[in-house]
C-alpha cells in the first residue's frame, strides 16, 4: 500500500496517521489484568501467561510497524534526492515514540513474567500454542469495524504466507488469504477475556430462535464479569438479504451490548465453501442433507479459527438453547480444578455447551476441515479424542476409558435445548437434555403483552421482567408482609393456564414459601372499583415452590395477576420463567 503513494506528501500524510492509529494501539487493544489476580488457581495462572504472551506479541508487533514505516520514509527520500526537513523530523520522533513505547510495554511484560512464574512455581503452564491478539487490532481501535479489519486466515492461524492453503486440507479451493476475511463484522475488537462463546447461526424457515439465545446467555450471566466475557454470532447464510436482517436485529436489539464490546457479529465469505454440490454424499444420505453437514463443519472451524486469539477457553453452543443462571461461573470454575481435560461438556446433546482451550482451536479446526466431506462434525469431535488417545491394539472399553478421562460431560446440565424446527428444511428435532434441572420451565415462549412491576428490589440485572419475556431470571433480595409482584395485561386477556417456577439447583431455598399467594383480578371487577380492587385468591406454590394453576372456566377476562407475599421474610426469591397459557 505505501508503495503506491506518489510523493513525499502523502508520505508525510500516512505517517501522521499512522502514528494516530499507533497511539490508538498503545492505549487500547487487548484487556490485560493485573497478573496477581492469579492467585493459587491453575486455570488464572495460565490466563496470566496467556495476557502476557498477547503484550509481547503487541510489542514486537509494534516494534515491527515502526521500522517498516522509517525504512519508507528513507525510500521514499531516495526516490526525491532528499529527505524533507519535516519528514526527517517525524522520522526522528516516530522513532523515539516507538522506542518509548516498546521500553514501556517489555519492562510491563518482564514485571508480569517474573509475578507470574513466582505463582507458577515448579510447575511451568507451557501451552500448546501462543496466543496472539488480532494483528488488525489496530484498524479496529483505529474506529474500524468492517470486513477487512478482522483480518484473514492468516492472521486467524498466525502464518502470513500463501503456502498455508497447501498444508491446511479442505481449504485448497481458497485462493487468497484475504478472500477468507468475514465478509461483514460488527465488532469492537474485545480480546484477552477468560471466555469466547460462540453461536453459530443459519437462517430457520419455520422460526428463529438467535435473539432469544443470545438475550438468555447475557442475563442469565448472574455474577461473572461481564467485561471477561466474548459472545461471537456468525451468520452463516450465504443469502446477502438473510445476512442482513440478522445484523440489523442484532445491532437493534443487542445495541448496548455490541458497543460496550461484549458481542461481536459476523459472517463468513463465501470462498470459504468448497463446492459443496459436487461432494459425494455419504452414508447413503440425501444430497440436501449431506451438503448442509459439509457446510456446517466448514462454519464451525471458521468460528473456532475467529474466536481462538480472543480469549482462554472457548465455549460453543447452538442458537437454540436456554442456559440456567450463572452458567458462566460455573463453567470458568469447573475448567480450573485440573489441567487433565481436552473438552469439557455442560450438555450432553448435539454441539451444544462444549468447552475447549483455546490453544486447541487450530487442531481442531484442521482436523474438522480435512474430514468434512466423510462425518457430521459431533462424530468428528469424537474421531479427533480417538487419533489422540485410542491405542489401536486395545479392546473398545480401554478407548472408551481414555477418551472419557479427557472429554468429561459435567452434570447437571447447563444448557437446554429449545428449538423444534431445525436449520435443514424438514427436520423437527424435539431432542431435550434430561438433565437439565428446570424441568417445570417450559421452552422460550410468548407471554401476552404487559407492565410487569415488583416491589421487591432485584438483585443486579435479574428483574422480573427478564423472567416474564423468557430471556433471564429474576432474583429478588427478601421480602416484606404484602409486597406483590403484578402483571398487568395490556388488553383484557383469558388464561387457562399459569406456570411460576422458583428456586433452582444452585439455590433451591430461594423459592417461593406455603404462605404465598397467587392472585388474579378480573376486567369486571377492575372496572366497579378501579382505585381499590379486590383481588381473587388462585392458588398456593407446591412442595417445590411452583406455581401451577389451571383457571376455571368461569374465570373470564383478566385485568391482571399477582403474587402475594404474606410475611416478612430475609429469604430471596428466584423465578427463573413465567408461563401464561393463553
Amino acid at each position: 500500500m505505501w508503495r503506491k503513494l506518489p510523493n513525499a506528501k502523502n508520505a508525510l500524510l500516512f505517517a501522521l496517521a499512522f502514528c494516530c492509529v499507533l497511539l490508538l494501539v498503545s492505549q487500547g487493544g487487548t484487556r490485560t489484568q493485573p497478573v496477581q489476580e492469579a492467585g493459587s488457581f491453575v486455570g488464572d495462572v495460565e490466563l496470566a501467561h496467556f495476557r502476557i504472551k498477547s503484550l509481547s506479541s503487541r510489542s514486537q508487533e509494534l516494534k515491527r510497524s515502526i521500522a517498516e514505516m522509517r525504512a519508507f520514509l528513507a525510500q521514499n527520500a531516495k526516490k526525491v534526492g532528499h529527505l524533507d526537513p519535516t519528514a526527517a523530523t517525524l522520522s526522528g520522533k516516530l522513532g523515539a515514540l516507538g522506542s518509548d513505547l516498546l521500553d514501556n510495554q517489555q519492562r510491563g511484560f518482564k514485571n508480569s513474567k517474573a509475578d507470574a512464574d513466582a505463582v507458577v512455581g515448579v510447575r511451568a503452564v507451557q501451552p500448546q500454542q501462543q496466543l496472539e491478539p488480532v494483528k488488525q487490532q489496530a484498524v479496529v481501535a483505529a474506529g474500524g469495524g468492517g470486513g477487512n479489519a478482522a483480518g484473514g486466515l492468516d492472521t486467524l492461524l498466525h502464518q502470513s504466507s500463501q503456502k498455508v492453503l497447501d498444508t491446511v486440507a479442505g481449504l485448497d479451493h481458497v485462493s487468497s488469504m484475504a478472500a477468507l476475511n468475514p465478509i461483514r463484522k460488527t465488532s469492537q475488537g474485545r480480546s484477552g477475556v477468560r471466555l469466547v462463546v460462540g453461536i453459530p447461526t443459519v437462517h430457520r424457515s419455520k422460526q428463529s430462535y438467535l435473539l432469544a439465545t443470545v438475550q438468555s446467555l447475557i442475563s442469565n450471566l448472574a455474577m461473572f464479569d461481564p467485561t471477561d466475557i466474548l459472545f461471537v454470532v456468525m451468520v452463516a447464510d450465504t443469502d446477502k438479504d438473510k445476512v442482513d436482517f440478522v445484523f440489523s436485529e442484532m445491532s437493534s436489539k443487542l445495541s448496548e451490548n455490541i458497543q460496550s464490546g461484549m458481542v461481536d457479529v459476523i459472517a463468513p465469505p463465501p470462498a470459504l465453501y468448497p463446492d459443496l454440490k459436487s461432494m459425494k454424499p455419504s452414508f447413503d444420505d440425501p444430497k440436501d442433507r449431506a451438503t448442509w453437514r459439509v457446510k456446517q463443519v466448514f462454519d464451525f472451524a471458521y468460528l473456532m479459527m475467529y474466536a481462538r486469539s480472543r480469549g482462554m477457553y472457548y465455549l460453543q453452543v447452538e442458537d437454540d438453547i436456554q442456559a440456567m443462571p450463572n452458567y458462566a461461573t460455573h463453567i470458568v470454575e469447573r475448567a480450573k480444578k485440573d489441567n487433565t481435560w481436552d473438552v469439557l461438556e455442560f450438555s450432553s446433546l448435539g454441539f451444544i455447551g462444549k468447552l475447549f482451550r483455546s490453544n486447541d482451536l487450530t487442531e481442531m479446526a484442521h482436523f474438522f476441515l480435512a474430514n468434512a466431506p466423510y462425518k457430521p462434525v459431533d462424530w468428528l469431535l469424537d474421531d479427533w479424542f480417538y487419533v489422540r488417545y485410542c491405542h489401536p491394539e486395545k479392546d473398545y472399553k480401554d478407548c472408551r476409558n481414555r477418551k472419557k478421562a479427557h472429554r468429561v460431560l459435567f452434570k447437571p446440565s447447563l444448557f437446554q435445548h429449545v428449538g423444534q424446527y431445525s436449520s435443514l428444511d424438514g427436520k423437527i428435532q424435539k431432542l431435550k437434555d434430561k438433565s437439565f434441572k428446570q424441568e417445570n420451565l417450559p421452552s422460550l415462549h410468548t407471554n401476552p403483552a404487559a407492565v410487569i412491576s415488583s416491589s421487591i428490589k432485584h438483585f443486579q440485572q435479574n428483574t422480573i421482567e427478564a423472567a416474564y419475556l423468557g430471556t433471564g431470571f429474576f432474583w429478588g433480595m427478601g421480602q416484606s408482609r404484602d409486597d406483590r409482584i403484578t402483571v398487568t395485561f395490556g388488553s383484557p386477556t383469558i388464561l387457562k393456564r399459569i406456570l411460576i417456577a422458583s428456586g433452582n439447583t444452585d439455590h433451591p431455598g430461594d423459592s417461593f414459601a406455603s404462605s404465598v399467594k397467587l392472585q388474579y383480578l378480573t376486567q369486571e371487577e377492575n372496572s366497579k372499583n378501579p382505585t381499590s380492587p379486590s383481588w381473587q385468591d388462585l392458588c398456593t406454590p407446591d412442595t417445590k415452590g411452583t406455581f401451577d394453576c389451571k383457571l376455571k372456566a368461569d374465570i373470564k377476562e383478566l385485568k391482571a395477576i399477582s403474587i402475594l407475599f404474606a410475611e416478612d421474610s430475609k429469604q430471596w426469591i428466584l423465578v427463573p420463567g413465567v408461563y401464561l397459557h393463553v
